[in-house]
């Protein structure tokens, strides 16, 4: 099996990957496609680098890529394990996008699916200023916003033409819900929807809850970026993030079977209501905790169900996940 990954530079997606391929007990595998790109270069110039790679015409890069893929589908064809294909849909170079795959490229990768991974433009300044080959280049905030955009956007095209699945994954998530996405299909997949303004105090009690949520769903967590740096940032930059933000977030319960919203304090949030309506209306189904007596007329409206306690939630999620169990095995013969 083939998970293609695209990220943006210094989205630190290695930390997710390297933990879910632990998790794996070593049967998940993962290769970088641009440091296989830079072992082509070197057999004719050993001076290339990651560093200095886009000093070299684009149209030599997407030959060397060409063959960097022949050498990945080589060493991934009837082998026994499982590969993460650490690549980019594009280079950015001098203020803009520069593509580097095309749709063959994915068709001759043929995975299983894709992933997103993506991070805040902060932490990506943050990580990059750490490596050497970005150590003399400028590294603009905004810019790396849009470069993740790209990624994202292209992942999703591509995607779709393919007919496979593009989950964006935040790069702080738990690495279980990228190891459950590739070895546990029986489990349903869920947003996990909060108020994130008032819930600092209470992250314990929230962790606990989720916990016990992921023995039984694949869960998508909107605390995997964090967006806590840009209140007091620059207008233009705060509403880039912000606006990011509610796509992913959208992106998020897209891709899920069912969104779960959690309310354990009767505290207003504008975004955790937008998430239901956004739910509700494209067909995931929406469970709400709601321990609280009188709801209004509007709480229940944008909810398939509603629960008094966590226990009866777990329950109904427990049995959401044996008739999801029971599908696959079907399935099986």
């Amino acid at each position: 099996m083939i998970i293609f990954s695209s990220s943006t530079a210094g989205s630190d997606r290695s930390s997710l990957e390297n933990k879910a391929a632990k998790m794996s007990k070593g049967r998940i595998k993962i290769i970088n496609l641009v440091d296989k790109i830079v072992e082509e270069a070197n057999k004719a110039n050993p001076y290339i680098t990651n560093s200095n790679l886009l000093n070299l015409d684009i149209d030599k890069i997407r030959h060397l890529k060409d063959d960097a893929i022949s050498k990945i589908v080589q060493i991934t064809k009837n082998s026994k394990n499982d590969y993460i294909i650490d690549g980019r849909m594009s280079f950015w170079w001098r203020s803009g996008p520069v593509m580097l795959l095309e749709l063959e490229d994915i068709r001759r990768l043929n995975p299983e699916f894709i992933i997103s991974v993506v991070s805040g433009p902060k932490d990506v300044v943050r990580n990059l200023k750490k490596k050497k080959s970005w150590v003399d280049k400028e590294i603009d905030e905004y810019e790396m916003a849009e470069w993740s955009e790209v990624e994202v956007y292209t992942s999703d095209l591509f995607s779709q033409i393919i007919k496979k699945k593009n989950y964006v994954i935040g790069a702080a998530e738990d690495p279980k819900t990228l190891y459950d996405l590739i070895y546990h299909r029986e489990k349903p997949k869920a947003y996990l929807s909060f108020s994130m303004a008032h819930r600092k105090k209470d992250y314990k009690k929230l962790g606990s809850f989720l916990s016990r949520l992921r023995k039984y769903l694949v869960v998508f967590d909107p605390r995997s970026v964090s967006i806590s740096e840009y209140r007091d940032e620059d207008e233009r930059l705060r509403e880039k993030v912000y606006n990011q933000t509610v796509r992913r977030d959208f992106h998020f319960i897209d891709q899920s079977d069912l969104v779960i919203v959690y309310l354990n304090e009767l505290v207003y949030s504008s975004g955790v209501d937008s998430e239901r309506m956004h739910a509700y209306s494209t067909g995931r189904r929406v469970l709400l905790y709601f321990p609280f007596e009188g709801p209004s007329p509007f709480t229940p409206y944008f909810v398939d169900k509603l629960f008094k306690s966590e226990g009866e939630l777990v329950n109904e999620i427990k049995r959401l996940y044996a008739k999801g169990l029971a599908k696959r095995k079907a399935a099986r013969f």
